[in-house]
């Protein structure tokens, strides 16, 4: 099962344009983040306390992220990172970490194809490089790896259309992940 936590702020913008075309015909769950309530991490790290409950929508999400064997991150390239709605829900891994209910969170996330598709109007191919680096890490931490990525260029509504590479690359996902 296929995945896609799409973080972007129009539900049929550039970015889920690129993502939809690359999972076209293929079974998948779309999760639109900005539909769902992220309530600010609670850190208990170093408190010796666990995290057994959830007031939000987190868990909700979480579930569905573990029973999938490929997730992919889609996201507009917002001020050079990914959007707060992803961001916000990665954030939340910090819980589960910690959580009794979920001692091996890392172990089965390392276990899924992660994938990242960002779309940028401000020179992407270099401006988003950061968004990347910051997916590899978050994913190393877990032990997992980013399998791949795609960043389409895209400025205005529908401008995306105009990345044929970005839409080559889709193409091949949407091949490679049949």
């Amino acid at each position: 099962m296929i995945t896609v936590l799409f973080g972007g702020s129009r539900p049929e913008g550039n970015t889920a344009q690129l993502t939809k075309y690359a999972i076209e015909g293929l079974a998948y769950n779309w999760i639109d983040l900005t539909d769902y309530q992220f309530n600010p991490v609670r850190d208990f790290r170093h408190d010796n306390k666990d995290i057994t409950n959830y007031t939000d929508d987190y868990k909700h999400i979480i579930d569905q992220v573990l029973e999938s064997d490929t997730v992919i991150f889609a996201s507009p390239v917002y001020w050079y990172s990914i959007s707060a709605s992803l961001k916000a829900f990665i954030d939340h891994w910090s819980e589960t970490m910690v959580d009794p209910n979920y001692r091996d969170f890392k172990e089965r996330m390392a276990k899924k194809d992660f994938r990242l598709i960002l779309v940028g109007g401000d020179c992407p191919k270099v401006k988003a490089k950061p968004c990347i680096t910051q997916m590899k890490y978050t994913l190393d931490f877990i032990g997992a790896e980013l399998n791949g990525y795609i960043i389409g260029t895209a400025e205005r509504p529908g401008d995306i259309s105009k990345d044929t590479f970005a839409f080559e690359r889709a193409k091949e996902w949407n091949e490679t992940l049949i």
